[in-house]
């Protein structure tokens, strides 16, 4: 995707020039906006997703990651099983011990049940290892492919969605809420299946034993299940409110070192401090209010076996005496009651998880059911190789989000020939950014259509289409990567000589030389090691390596010195020949070489001009405008002309410097 590679990652906030007021992401701290909300194809706005509704929808679409794994899982399952097994064996063991051995008539077997369960102990160790570690691995496995499927859902979201959504707010759904799912996979499903294996074999076995006793137990059955229930009710809210509460952290935290030259330029640092404490004071508070609610499981469980056992005494202890049951039976009875402690108490702290992975998943699940606004349509076709001719007929197009009534492009009307250098011109918010990033469909405007070479934009594939384009902006973003590699990275196969004939073109390659490392130098976080014009120019180098057909371009020689000015632009007007190059103007020379100039003002396009006749007759399309008298030349006073006097004044310095040398030297 080569507009994307040239920075058009770093161009949605300026995109919005139109655009008033933005809604937050649930987690943010701000507004009640969602993925999908604002979109700016036209369509209705999307409401804010209803987190902790119905459980089971979130928690089958959760497990229906693990049907790529069921050959794993069934193993798992059947790990489960056996120590469930293994686990009900030793009441059974002391059972018949003190019934047939310790009481009965033969004591010197008693070894017997000894050496049993010493070899249970050891094959539930094997077991537990084996389930354990493939429950883990499993879990690390989904969890790894649900991560993967989040972040490439996130590169085919439009950029309506990133003009909505908060950085710090999809790191935390990437990372830290897919995280929590891990516990979810690896310990929590499985955990939770053994002990309802577990409870449901101890009822089993009880029954089987005596059934009085048996009833008894299955008595206190409603009193597990419905704290279980109360429980899972108010602690998954609770967890709700704990994951928005890090992702708004999480957020804050990631504003406040992107912004950090900011922070320290102002003696912001205070400000911002308190600002952190705020969002961790709601994250502290939320954890708080969680522990509250889970805290209280435990001492009901206990509470609940303690009066299982007493009451499981006073009937079986009755029973022993009366001669209705055994006192192996009994102890058999108890070991059992005890028994539910753990499932019990585990159940509940694994209901923590379950919950606290719902809430998460929720949040994950809520960006991977966002819809891009621009997709390929039903039978899009691959754009064939093309010339470059551009054509915009009657576009409209509007922000989601912005004034009501207000139209960033409104009938829009263009053609751009093969080969020609287009201007764009006009005062901020004219629609000038818009206009150009409707091109490669970064959005897809609401009325008209745009054609290239008479290929309808929007019946062709996003990929191919934005092949044809590059784009360098203003708004510069490199990465943590080398020199090279960065100016590669929109054609990962061009070789050496090719990056180099590149970083020539803009004048680099000189620079790039001197360093130590040459073009393995590595620019830092953002390219924070070069100059604003050096990454400007590395920008443009990396849209040129991609040998687009189109060009759109932010003024790249805005942000460098009047000698590199100079180069470059007599490089781009040789890289620029035989491509269709659309350029949004802040510098003179640029409206001066520009073969068509289209002035735009409140999103339309009031004054349009194209370069004429040849030779002596020969008038640009600046000249044209500018004796046209209109709102061109009000710009042009405005913004241009203070830049073409400084130029006259420069040329006559240097007039007056080399008649001196002149002077000078005839004296001598």
């Amino acid at each position: 995707m080569k507009s994307g590679r040239g920075d058009a990652a770093a161009s949605t906030g300026k995109g919005a020039e139109q655009r008033a007021g933005r809604q937050g992401w649930p987690g943010s701290g701000q507004g009640q906006g969602g993925p999908g909300v604002g979109r700016a194809g036209g369509g209705a706005k999307g409401q804010r997703p209803q987190l902790s509704g119905p459980v089971w929808p979130t928690l089958r679409r959760l497990l229906g990651y693990m049907g790529p794994h069921t050959g794993v899982l069934l193993g798992v399952l059947v790990a489960a099983l056996a120590t469930t097994a293994i686990e009900l064996a030793p009441p059974w063991i002391i059972r018949l011990s003190v019934d047939r051995y310790i009481l009965g008539p033969q004591p010197e077997r008693i070894w017997w049940a000894a050496g049993g369960l010493l070899a249970l102990s050891v094959v539930q160790g094997a077991v537990d290892f084996g389930r354990l570690f493939l429950s883990a691995k499993t879990g690390q496995r989904i969890v790894f492919d649900l991560r993967n499927d989040v972040f490439e859902h996130l590169t085919q979201l439009s950029f309506s969605f990133y003009d909505q959504a908060r950085t710090g707010d999809l790191m935390s759904r990437v990372t830290a809420d897919t995280d929590v799912l891990s516990d979810f996979f690896s310990r929590a499903a499985v955990i939770v299946l053994t002990n309802v294996l577990t409870l449901i074999g101890i009822l089993i076995v009880l029954l089987s034993w005596d059934w009085r006793l048996g009833l008894l137990y299955i008595c206190f059955v409603p009193f597990i299940v419905h704290g279980q229930w109360i429980y899972a009710r108010r602690v998954r809210p609770a967890m709700v409110r704990v994951r928005r509460a890090l992702s708004a952290l999480t957020n804050a935290l990631q504003e406040s070192m992107a912004g950090i030259l900011v922070i320290k330029l102002f003696g912001r640092e205070s400000f911002e401090q308190q600002k952190i404490d705020r969002q961790s004071t709601k994250y502290r508070e939320a954890n708080i209010g969680t522990a509250r609610i889970t805290s209280l499981w435990m001492p009901y469980a206990n509470v609940l076996m303690g009066v299982a056992t007493a009451a499981v005494l006073w009937v079986g202890g009755g029973g022993v005496i009366a001669g209705i049951i055994t006192l192996g039976t009994l102890i058999g009875f108890t070991s059992y009651i005890q028994m539910l402690l753990r499932p019990i108490r585990q159940t509940g702290m694994m209901l923590n998880v379950v919950m606290r992975s719902l809430a998460a998943a929720e949040r994950v699940f809520e960006v991977l059911d966002t819809e891009p606004d621009v997709r390929d349509v039903p039978g899009a076709y691959r754009l064939p190789p093309v010339e470059g001719h551009v054509r915009y007929e009657g576009v409209t197009f509007a922000y989601d989000g912005g004034p009501d009534g207000v139209d960033a492009l409104r009938d829009v009307d263009l053609e751009a020939a093969p080969g020609e250098m287009v201007a764009l011109v006009g005062p901020s918010g004219a629609g000038k950014t818009t206009l150009v990033h409707l091109l490669p469909r970064f959005y897809d405007a609401q009325e008209g259509h745009i054609t290239i070479d008479g290929h309808d934009a929007r019946e062709v594939t996003v990929r191919s289409l934005r092949d044809a384009i590059g784009i360098a902006l203003q708004s510069v973003f490199l990465f943590d990567d080398s020199i090279g590699e960065n100016i590669a990275y929109g054609n990962p196969r061009a070789t050496q000589d090719e990056i180099e004939w590149a970083a020539q073109v803009v004048q680099m390659d000189e620079f790039i030389r001197s360093l130590p490392l040459g073009y393995g130098t590595p620019v830092g976080e953002r390219g924070v090691r070069l100059s604003g014009g050096q990454k400007q120019r590395i920008a443009l180098a990396r849209v040129l390596l991609t040998d687009p057909r189109i060009l759109i371009l932010d003024e790249p020689t805005s942000s460098v010195d009047a000698e590199t000015e100079r180069r470059m632009q007599e490089a781009l007007t040789e890289v620029r020949r035989g491509r269709t190059t659309f350029v949004i103007a802040h510098r003179l020379w640029t409206v001066q070489q520009a073969d068509q100039i289209l002035v735009l003002r409140d999103g339309r396009i009031v004054e349009r001009a194209r370069s004429t006749g040849a030779g002596a007759d020969a008038r640009s399309a600046h000249e044209i405008l500018l004796a046209a008298d209109g709102f061109y030349r009000e710009l042009y006073e405005l913004q241009f002309e203070a830049e073409s006097l400084e130029d006259t004044s420069l040329q006559r310095q240097d007039r007056r410097g080399v008649s001196g040398s002149r002077t000078g030297g005839g004296g001598a």
